[in-house]
């Protein structure tokens, strides 16, 4: 369970740091990301939901066993929610104002003009960048959809875990009717 909880922190923390680029990228994030810092809030839920997940392990009660399993099916459903708002992400970046000139649509209103070759190999030169950075704003948003779905197995991991855990507790109880020499920790023989 404890490397579980330190994979929920690890796509928490990437989450937050490759959000934060996006963020601040100018034209990487949606105005849906940039309404509701999305990477941030989903980077700390998958925190929180890494932390349950090793206290749980550290001391295995009913109680914090079972909140792991309801924390890990929230996880399940916001993985799906990040895989979904990073989808649409990656479909909304554009770097349209990159390589615009300020005075384009007065030259373009009123006459139009040939542009010298220097400006022709600056504009060139910049929408060629401008290629380059939406490559790599792409990439930022499918290696952050790629880690919500490994938080996505993670969390189906966790759940599943939990579940068994509390099953063989359920087993243990029914076959010892309380004989607490026999009762092990809840969690002792999964994590082994």
């Amino acid at each position: 369970m404890s490397v579980l909880g330190a994979l929920h922190i690890m796509v928490g923390l990437l989450n937050i740091g490759l959000g934060v680029i996006l963020l601040n990228s100018g034209g990487g994030s949606s105005w849906q990301m940039d309404e509701t810092l999305f990477p941030v809030w989903l980077g700390v839920l998958f925190i929180l939901f890494g932390v349950m997940c090793i206290i749980s392990e550290k001391f295995p009660s009913l109680c914090l066993v079972s909140m792991n399993v309801i924390l890990g099916m929230t996880g399940v459903a916001f993985a799906i929610t990040a895989i979904v708002l990073y989808s649409f992400n990656m479909a909304n970046i554009d770097m349209w104002w990159m390589c615009e000139d300020d005075n384009y649509e007065y030259r373009y209103k009123t006459r139009m003009t040939t542009t010298s070759p220097e400006k022709s190999i600056i504009l060139e030169r910049c929408m060629a960048g401008r290629d380059l950075t939406l490559m790599v704003l792409r990439g930022i948003n499918g290696v952050l959809i790629v880690l919500s779905a490994l938080e996505l197995c993670v969390a189906l991991s966790s759940v599943v875990l939990g579940i068994k855990a509390l099953r063989s507790r359920d087993k243990r109880e029914k076959e010892n009717k309380g004989d607490p020499e026999q009762q092990r920790p809840l969690l002792e023989e999964f994590t082994k």
